[in-house]
Protein backbone atom coordinates (compact mmCIF):
# COMPACT_ATOMS: atom_id res chain seq x y z
CA UNK A 1 0.00 0.00 0.00
CA UNK A 2 1.36 3.45 -0.78
CA UNK A 3 1.87 5.69 1.80
CA UNK A 4 0.36 9.34 2.03
CA UNK A 5 2.47 12.00 0.18
CA UNK A 6 4.58 14.31 2.60
CA UNK A 7 3.87 18.17 3.05
CA UNK A 8 7.05 18.63 2.12
CA UNK A 9 6.75 16.80 -1.54
CA UNK A 10 3.71 19.30 -1.95
CA UNK A 11 5.65 22.17 -0.79
CA UNK A 12 8.81 21.36 -3.32
CA UNK A 13 6.28 20.43 -6.51
CA UNK A 14 4.54 23.74 -5.53
CA UNK A 15 7.92 25.58 -5.65
CA UNK A 16 8.86 23.88 -9.19
CA UNK A 17 5.34 24.76 -10.55
CA UNK A 18 6.64 28.33 -10.06
CA UNK A 19 10.13 27.79 -11.29
CA UNK A 20 8.54 26.25 -14.14
CA UNK A 21 6.02 28.77 -15.06
CA UNK A 22 9.31 31.16 -14.97
CA UNK A 23 11.42 29.47 -17.39
CA UNK A 24 8.24 28.52 -19.83
CA UNK A 25 6.99 32.19 -19.90
CA UNK A 26 10.77 33.60 -20.63
CA UNK A 27 10.75 30.81 -23.18
CA UNK A 28 8.22 31.83 -24.72
CA UNK A 29 7.97 35.35 -24.73
CA UNK A 30 11.68 35.79 -25.95
CA UNK A 31 12.82 36.95 -22.32
CA UNK A 32 9.64 38.15 -20.02
CA UNK A 33 9.37 37.02 -16.50
CA UNK A 34 6.77 35.55 -14.79
CA UNK A 35 5.57 38.83 -13.46
CA UNK A 36 4.27 39.89 -16.57
CA UNK A 37 2.32 36.59 -16.86
CA UNK A 38 -1.43 35.65 -15.73
CA UNK A 39 -2.05 34.18 -12.36
CA UNK A 40 -3.39 30.84 -13.88
CA UNK A 41 -0.49 30.12 -15.44
CA UNK A 42 1.29 29.66 -12.10
CA UNK A 43 -1.85 27.49 -10.64
CA UNK A 44 -1.67 25.32 -13.41
CA UNK A 45 1.94 24.40 -13.50
CA UNK A 46 1.85 24.44 -9.81
CA UNK A 47 -0.96 21.64 -10.36
CA UNK A 48 0.82 20.00 -12.64
CA UNK A 49 3.34 19.19 -10.58
CA UNK A 50 1.82 18.36 -7.53
CA UNK A 51 0.27 15.75 -9.87
CA UNK A 52 2.94 14.41 -10.33
CA UNK A 53 3.53 13.19 -6.65
CA UNK A 54 3.83 8.87 -6.65
CA UNK A 55 1.38 8.55 -3.73
CA UNK A 56 -2.68 8.82 -3.35
CA UNK A 57 -4.45 11.91 -3.57
CA UNK A 58 -6.33 14.16 -6.05
CA UNK A 59 -6.42 17.59 -7.27
CA UNK A 60 -9.09 20.43 -8.29
CA UNK A 61 -9.16 24.05 -9.31
CA UNK A 62 -11.17 26.47 -8.72
CA UNK A 63 -13.20 24.31 -5.96
CA UNK A 64 -16.36 25.72 -4.32
CA UNK A 65 -14.84 27.11 -0.75
CA UNK A 66 -18.59 25.72 0.45
CA UNK A 67 -18.36 22.47 -1.01
CA UNK A 68 -14.87 22.05 0.01
CA UNK A 69 -15.58 22.90 3.99
CA UNK A 70 -18.69 20.17 3.59
CA UNK A 71 -16.69 17.23 2.17
CA UNK A 72 -14.43 18.05 5.14
CA UNK A 73 -16.51 17.85 7.52
CA UNK A 74 -16.14 21.48 8.79
CA UNK A 75 -19.66 22.99 6.88
CA UNK A 76 -23.09 22.31 8.65
CA UNK A 77 -24.11 24.58 11.21
CA UNK A 78 -23.03 27.50 13.06
CA UNK A 79 -22.17 30.70 11.39
CA UNK A 80 -18.65 30.57 9.11
CA UNK A 81 -16.50 33.40 9.33
CA UNK A 82 -16.50 35.60 6.61
CA UNK A 83 -12.88 35.86 5.62
CA UNK A 84 -13.56 32.04 4.16
CA UNK A 85 -15.06 33.63 1.60
CA UNK A 86 -17.39 31.18 1.21
CA UNK A 87 -19.10 31.75 -2.01
CA UNK A 88 -15.56 32.13 -3.46
CA UNK A 89 -13.23 29.09 -4.65
CA UNK A 90 -10.10 27.83 -3.72
CA UNK A 91 -6.92 28.26 -6.20
CA UNK A 92 -6.21 24.70 -5.79
CA UNK A 93 -7.76 22.18 -3.15
CA UNK A 94 -5.68 19.55 -2.75
CA UNK A 95 -7.11 16.06 -1.35
CA UNK A 96 -6.54 13.20 0.24
CA UNK A 97 -6.42 10.06 -1.24
CA UNK A 98 -9.17 8.72 0.55
CA UNK A 99 -11.46 11.17 -1.44
CA UNK A 100 -11.62 14.50 1.41
CA UNK A 101 -10.07 18.16 1.51
CA UNK A 102 -6.95 18.04 2.94
CA UNK A 103 -5.47 21.20 1.55
CA UNK A 104 -6.16 24.66 -0.28
CA UNK A 105 -3.25 26.19 -1.79
CA UNK A 106 -3.59 30.23 -2.84
CA UNK A 107 -1.18 31.73 -5.58
CA UNK A 108 -0.09 35.16 -5.82
CA UNK A 109 1.85 36.41 -8.64
CA UNK A 110 4.51 39.51 -7.84
CA UNK A 111 4.08 40.25 -4.13
CA UNK A 112 6.35 42.88 -2.45
CA UNK A 113 5.08 41.94 1.35
CA UNK A 114 1.35 40.91 2.69
CA UNK A 115 -0.76 43.64 1.12
CA UNK A 116 -4.56 43.58 1.15
CA UNK A 117 -5.15 40.47 -1.41
CA UNK A 118 -2.54 38.05 0.32
CA UNK A 119 -3.72 39.41 3.80
CA UNK A 120 -7.37 37.88 2.57
CA UNK A 121 -5.89 35.03 1.08
CA UNK A 122 -3.40 34.14 4.79
CA UNK A 123 -7.00 34.95 6.86
CA UNK A 124 -8.75 33.00 4.48
CA UNK A 125 -6.22 29.66 5.31
CA UNK A 126 -6.47 30.43 8.96
CA UNK A 127 -10.64 30.42 9.11
CA UNK A 128 -10.55 27.48 7.01
CA UNK A 129 -7.89 25.82 8.80
CA UNK A 130 -9.69 26.61 12.76
CA UNK A 131 -13.03 26.00 11.57
CA UNK A 132 -14.20 22.58 13.51
CA UNK A 133 -10.43 21.15 13.30
CA UNK A 134 -11.57 18.42 15.79
CA UNK A 135 -13.60 17.01 12.92
CA UNK A 136 -12.39 18.70 9.90
CA UNK A 137 -10.16 16.88 7.49
CA UNK A 138 -8.12 20.02 6.47
CA UNK A 139 -4.34 19.06 7.54
CA UNK A 140 -2.79 22.54 5.82
CA UNK A 141 -2.69 25.36 3.51
CA UNK A 142 0.06 27.02 1.14
CA UNK A 143 0.04 30.48 0.49
CA UNK A 144 2.43 30.34 -2.65
CA UNK A 145 4.06 33.37 -4.20
CA UNK A 146 6.54 34.85 -6.69
CA UNK A 147 8.05 38.12 -6.53
CA UNK A 148 11.14 39.77 -8.51
CA UNK A 149 12.96 43.09 -8.18
CA UNK A 150 15.97 45.11 -9.78
CA UNK A 151 18.96 46.73 -8.52
CA UNK A 152 18.30 50.33 -6.67
CA UNK A 153 20.14 52.42 -4.38
CA UNK A 154 23.20 50.71 -4.18
CA UNK A 155 21.46 47.58 -2.82
CA UNK A 156 21.17 44.34 -4.83
CA UNK A 157 18.05 42.50 -6.57
CA UNK A 158 19.35 39.68 -4.52
CA UNK A 159 20.06 41.36 -1.09
CA UNK A 160 16.54 43.25 -2.05
CA UNK A 161 14.65 40.08 -2.29
CA UNK A 162 16.64 38.33 0.97
CA UNK A 163 14.92 41.56 2.97
CA UNK A 164 11.80 40.76 1.13
CA UNK A 165 11.43 36.97 2.21
CA UNK A 166 12.01 37.96 5.80
CA UNK A 167 9.36 41.09 5.64
CA UNK A 168 6.77 38.72 3.86
CA UNK A 169 7.29 35.67 6.70
CA UNK A 170 7.25 38.25 9.78
CA UNK A 171 4.26 39.95 8.52
CA UNK A 172 2.90 36.60 7.75
CA UNK A 173 3.31 35.21 11.45
CA UNK A 174 2.09 38.96 13.18
CA UNK A 175 -1.49 38.27 11.14
CA UNK A 176 -1.74 35.24 12.34
CA UNK A 177 -0.41 35.55 15.72
CA UNK A 178 -3.71 34.75 17.59
CA UNK A 179 -4.11 31.44 16.05
CA UNK A 180 -3.15 28.11 16.89
CA UNK A 181 -1.40 28.02 13.32
CA UNK A 182 2.46 27.69 12.60
CA UNK A 183 3.78 29.77 9.88
CA UNK A 184 7.22 28.54 8.16
CA UNK A 185 8.59 29.63 4.93
CA UNK A 186 10.35 27.52 2.18
CA UNK A 187 11.92 29.20 -0.72
CA UNK A 188 13.73 28.62 -4.15
CA UNK A 189 17.29 29.83 -4.70
CA UNK A 190 17.27 33.36 -5.28
CA UNK A 191 18.07 33.80 -9.30
CA UNK A 192 20.17 36.86 -10.64
CA UNK A 193 19.94 37.43 -13.97
CA UNK A 194 22.16 41.16 -14.93
CA UNK A 195 20.71 43.61 -12.38
CA UNK A 196 17.01 41.78 -11.49
CA UNK A 197 16.38 38.59 -9.46
CA UNK A 198 13.49 36.33 -8.75
CA UNK A 199 12.41 33.91 -6.10
CA UNK A 200 9.61 31.76 -5.66
CA UNK A 201 8.16 30.88 -1.99
CA UNK A 202 5.57 29.14 0.22
CA UNK A 203 4.44 29.71 3.25
CA UNK A 204 2.96 26.43 4.70
CA UNK A 205 0.23 26.95 7.26
CA UNK A 206 -1.18 24.40 9.88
Amino acid sequence: MTSRISIGSVVKATLNGIKKSQKKYESWTGGDWLWNAPEYMITTNVAEEISKINGPKYLTLENSAKRALDDAGAGGRGKIHSKVRINGRFDILLWWGGGDPRALIEIKNQISNIGSESKKDLERIQSVLSRKSENSTFQFGIFAFYTSTHDARGVTSKEKLDARLLKILKEARQLLHKSDLTVTLKNTEIVTDGDSAWVAGALIIK
